[in-house]
């Protein structure tokens, strides 16, 4: 039996990316299916071929930005806050 990841705690860091890249995805897949029956120097194979090739580089720029942005998050949430203006309790009661 194969593992599966559990995805059930998977929160990508850009909602908008990853939905961005599952229908780029998408459009990825349908044009392999497509261009099976598409005679090999048609217009047709050369346009879904050009579809494909422009939907894979878009996923996988937005990939490359969201991993990133997951870097990023993850080195912020170990600093402290720069404006952390709190005020501890012994100088409210002064």
């Amino acid at each position: 039996m194969v593992d599966k990841p559990d995805l059930g705690r998977y929160q990508p860091s850009c909602n908008l990316a990853h939905g961005l890249v599952n229908k780029l995805s998408v459009i990825v897949g349908y044009c392999d299916l497509l261009k099976d029956d598409a005679l090999e120097d048609s217009k047709c194979r050369k346009g879904l071929d050009a579809i494909r090739s422009i939907a894979k580089g878009m996923a996988d720029e937005l990939l490359g930005h969201q991993c990133d942005l997951e870097v990023i998050l993850r080195e912020a949430r170990k600093k402290p806050p720069l404006n952390d203006k709190r005020v501890s309790t012994s100088k409210q009661s002064a």
